[in-house]
């Protein structure tokens, strides 16, 4: 056989394989186009016939119909209806309940013994989904038995938080040292999986952190409560954890309390104001933001410390804790603007601009309280001559009132720069 010849076998043997693929995709696409238009037309249809059950008492003839599965797009069908009424409050419990006696529960429990991984969590996802109250002792086993497989450990804790018995969460808090230690699921699926659990879960998950020293499990936990409402227990919890040797719990302490105000919820803020002082620079950030959420007065003078800080994410939170504190800050704002520190000055600057606190400077010129008046004047005068004047540019566009006047007098030449497009006051009397 000549080497022409072979040479001509192999590229039509390629060219059929080509083309048995490419047929194959073709047969695949049009059966699976097939396979979701019946889907649709099913779901339409029992959608309709689900209603009927929910509304018309479940009766056991109904049911007994939907059990009747005589394809498997059907039983398709009526489980994505399901999963879709199972997220509607008003058809939750309907749901939960047709889930099980339409024998999905039992059919997905019964997967739980398989073998195969990845049927097992696709089956402990489905009872989460379908929030089956009556798995949770099932899947609590699961977290007890499967702790070296992290797949199994992460769709189950989902799955538990997903039903949102208290059960549950207590069955994941028992074995959370092990999950930790064993880094079975990342510390965000725990904190979700907490968060999940919603209200009821703040008393035990508060009661857990007091008996457990692990740093880590209580930073998920203060992470947790951070996002559940906010109570005086949590912050109670969060004030006992300023002092903790972890950074990362102090800070997480500082988030939470930082919230306070927003859910009216009094607290003794003079217990956070040495992190502030902070040798961790994320914990003076942390404590930065909290007071810009708080408006507490006192820590005024400590939070002008921080605008020259050595890094420049807590310079930028002390100057927008500042910027919302107003009037109270502006002693503040000049001593850092007549610094010699060119950084700390441009930030605070941004900051101003940033916040409004401009605009409410330039409301300030028309002040009766003189030491406002004259304190708004001078940093929008200090502001200008660093070149951040679009505030004063922007107002000076509106029609002639008190202020713009008052604006005329100390600044106020528009003049072009050379080279640029922006353009700058120059001052004639500031």
């Amino acid at each position: 056989m000549s080497l022409k010849l072979i040479f001509i076998i192999i590229i039509l043997f390629v060219l059929s394989l080509i083309l048995f693929f490419v047929f194959l995709s073709i047969i695949r696409r049009i059966s699976h186009s097939k396979k979701y238009r019946e889907l649709d037309t099913l779901r339409k249809f029992y959608r309709e016939k689900i209603m009927i059950v929910i509304h018309g008492g479940k009766k056991s003839q109904q049911i007994l119909e939907l059990r009747s599965f005589p394809s498997k797009n059907k039983r398709q069908a009526i489980e994505d209806i399901l999963l879709l009424l199972i997220n509607e409050t008003e058809y939750k419990e309907d749901a939960r309940e047709l889930f099980k006696r339409l024998g999905y529960i039992a059919f997905y429990e019964e997967k739980l013994r398989s073998r195969n991984v990845v049927k097992k969590a696709a089956a402990i996802d489905k009872l989460g989904k379908m929030m089956s109250k009556y798995s949770v002792k099932k899947l609590l086993q699961i977290l007890e038995k499967e702790k070296k497989n992290a797949e199994l450990i992460s769709v189950t804790i989902r799955a538990l938080s997903r039903i949102g018995l208290i059960e549950g969460l207590i069955g994941i808090l028992a074995q959370l040292p092990d999950i930790v230690k064993r880094s079975l699921a990342s510390r965000k699926t725990i904190e979700l999986s907490f968060i999940n659990f919603g209200p009821q879960a703040i008393p035990a998950l508060i009661d857990y952190g007091r008996n457990h020293d692990d740093p880590h499990i209580r930073a998920s936990i203060l992470e947790a409560l951070s996002g559940l409402p906010l109570t005086q227990a949590s912050c109670s919890f969060a004030l006992e954890n300023l002092n903790n040797n972890e950074a990362e719990v102090r800070a997480k302490s500082l988030i939470l309390l930082g919230l306070s105000r927003e859910f009216s919820i009094d607290i003794d803020s003079d217990l956070m104001l040495p992190l502030l002082n902070d040798d961790v620079w994320y914990v003076r950030l942390q404590a930065a933001k909290a007071f810009g959420n708080l408006k507490y007065g006192k820590a005024i003078g400590m939070l002008g410390n921080l605008l020259l800080d050595k890094n420049w994410q807590v310079r930028n939170a002390a100057s927008r804790a500042l910027a919302g504190l107003k009037d109270a800050s502006l002693d503040v704002f000049l001593k850092i603007l007549k610094s010699e520190d060119q950084y700390a000055r441009e930030s605070v600057c941004e900051e101003i601009e940033r916040t409004n606190l401009a605009k409410h400077l330039i409301e300030n010129l028309d002040s009766h309280d003189q030491k406002i008046y004259e304190k708004s004047k001078e940093i929008l005068s200090l502001m200008h001559y660093l070149n951040f004047s679009t505030p004063l540019l922007e107002y000076l566009k509106k029609e002639i009132d008190s202020i713009k006047e008052e604006i005329n007098i100390f600044s106020y030449k528009i003049k072009r720069r050379p080279h640029g497009k922006t353009v700058t006051m120059v001052s004639t009397g500031v």
